[in-house]
């Protein structure tokens, strides 16, 4: 009988055999030539190994501390993964952030570059492409054959950005401009290069003629999941069961909380004036600006530097292996939002943050601060990479569980509040609205989902939520663009639960130091936060159920 380890270290073994885009995130060793089967056969491979890993689980019993925790993550993991599938969901998973169109694409992004035989598996990948978006789009048909269609708008949204990077006209498109990069290669890899790129741009344009015509025609004219689709989609990103009612609830009260914080720095800044006349200067204000893409990168990558240097040996131990994280700029046809790749399985790949720039050549700073120390330290990179060196099961270094990690983003920035670090009214006004641009979410998602209503005390009570009033409400509480702002709802609407992970691991985080707190003023001493932050991270990623009570004893 298998042992926990085992079981963990198969799995993801077999998990980037299935699917060679996960494969690739993780950094899990591979041929690099392959791309995910998004079929209705790759999906049924892949419920038949949830099954039979969930089923080896049970049989096993843990032999030590890390097999205690990496089994109950795994287990949550697996079950979670399966609910999703069995609810039918692969077959409408239209989405311009985590959808196979969105996947595929940017696996190139992780992959080595630097030699000819490095280039020779990317065209090796990109002749890949038309058979992964052929069984993608098989998938998405057999929704629309079972009554599962998704939401007309998702499938337009996902053309655009098929659009955007297979180019047209005089337009090279993303795949060739990723081809046209290439150095030191001969005349015949190039010819195959160039080749394969526009099989895959092609590829990519026929599915958005498809999901704009034959399959918009069909989609549903409902944005909203449900309540039952919700919480499948809840137990599988938060790990928990989630009662509706009273995130929902507790959502408006944080929201209120940070809106009267923000008043306070916006009077800092312009007395009198109020938050919309602020957010104008901030944003407009041309010395308030970065000005060029290639300086927005490098003052990322101070500010992110910095935040390393500050906080390392005094707040947490960061080790060399994990000490850089790099700042890179993605493709137009990105969403919006930042983002965050771990380092691969053997750190060779080093943790990395990416910054969309959406066509924009100047960017207001007042906001990003927060962002930084969300997406690299104390946030992702420092919780990701940390995990990756502690004792933990395979599986259990590797995976993610949203709640965990964006709660974890979430509550670092806070502790960069609490340290100090947003040293101006207008960076500290930034932090705020970043967090209650996460509250607002929380309300707008489950609003737009299972159709609360606006409650008493707020614009527009007692109405139902619109795409349009969501976009409003976004706008308002981040203090953000319309454009970006639009993008975020679109990103909700695709990715049922997904926008709660955020402040509802964060207050789990909170709980488990207050509880953590109080006991050790109880025995008569006082919480040593750096031995607390290095025991939690240490417990790996966890669902809320789980890492309440672990948290409490870190």
């Amino acid at each position: 009988m298998p042992t926990v380890s085992e079981i963990s270290s198969r799995y993801i073994d077999e998990v980037a055999a299935l699917d060679p885009v996960r494969g690739e995130r993780w950094g899990v060793p591979n041929d690099g030539t392959r791309l995910t089967d998004y079929s209705p056969e790759g999906v049924a491979a892949m419920a038949d190994l949830l099954r039979k890993t969930i089923q080896d689980l049970d049989a096993a019993a843990p032999t030590s501390e890390p097999e205690r925790l990496g089994k109950g993550f795994l287990a949550d993991w697996t079950a979670g993964e399966l609910g999703v599938i069995e609810a039918g969901e692969r077959e409408r998973m239209l989405s311009n952030i985590v959808g196979p169109a969105a996947s595929t694409r940017s696996v190139f992004d992780l992959m080595d570059k630097s030699t000819p035989e490095a280039w020779e598996k990317i065209a090796a990948r990109l002749g890949a492409v038309r058979g992964s978006m052929a069984g993608y789009r098989a998938s998405l048909e057999a929704g629309l054959a079972n009554g599962r269609a998704a939401a007309r708008r998702q499938a337009i949204v996902v053309a655009d950005q098929c659009v955007t990077w297979a180019g047209s006209g005089t337009d090279e498109g993303w795949f060739g401009s990723l081809v046209a990069g290439a150095e030191g290669i001969d005349d015949k890899l190039r010819t195959s290069l160039n080749a394969a790129a526009k099989q895959a741009a092609e590829s990519y344009a026929d599915l958005a003629t498809w999901l704009r015509g034959t399959y918009a025609a069909r989609a549903s004219e409902s944005d909203a999941s449900g309540d039952e689709r919700y919480r499948v989609w809840a137990e599988y990103l938060l790990g928990t069961d989630l009662d509706l009612d009273e995130a929902y609830g507790w959502g408006w009260e944080e929201l209120a909380r940070l809106e009267e914080q923000k008043d306070v720095e916006c009077e800092k800044i312009l007395p009198g004036a109020g938050f919309d006349a602020v957010r104008d200067l901030l944003i407009n204000d041309p010395g308030r600006s970065i000005h060029g893409v290639d300086a927005y990168r490098s003052w990322l990558q101070y500010v992110t530097d910095e935040a390393i240097d500050g906080l390392s040996g005094r707040e947490f131990d960061i080790p060399a292996a994990i000490s850089r994280c790099e700042v890179r700029i993605p493709p137009e046809g990105s969403a919006a939002a930042a983002y965050y790749t771990s380092p691969s399985e053997d750190l060779t790949r080093p943790g990395r943050t990416w910054f969309p720039t959406v066509g924009r050549q100047r960017f207001p700073t007042w906001d990003e601060v927060s962002t930084v120390y969300h997406e690299a330290v104390p946030g992702h990179h420092l919780q990701n990479a940390t995990i990756h060196l502690v004792p933990l099961t395979r599986a259990h270094k590797l995976g993610f569980m949203s709640a965990h990690g964006e709660g974890w983003a979430l509550y670092a920035e806070r502790l960069m509040d609490e340290l100090g670090w947003f040293r101006t009214p207008e960076t500290r006004l930034g932090f705020l609205c970043a967090h209650a641009f996460r509250a607002a979410r929380v309300v707008v998602d489950i609003g737009l989902h299972t159709g609360r209503t606006i409650p008493k005390g707020w614009p527009g009570a007692g109405e139902a939520w619109t795409y349009e009033r969501a976009i409003d409400f976004i706008v308002r509480a981040g203090g953000m663009d319309r454009d970006k702002a639009e993008s975020e709802v679109l990103r909700y609407l695709s990715w049922p639960s997904q926008a709660t992970a955020y402040k509802l691991g964060e207050r789990t985080w909170l709980a488990g130091r207050a509880a953590a707190s109080a006991a050790a003023s109880t025995a008569g001493r006082t919480l040593d936060r750096r031995a607390w932050h290095a025991g939690a991270l240490a417990l790996g990623p966890l669902g809320l159920r789980r890492l309440g009570a672990e948290l409490a004893s870190a």
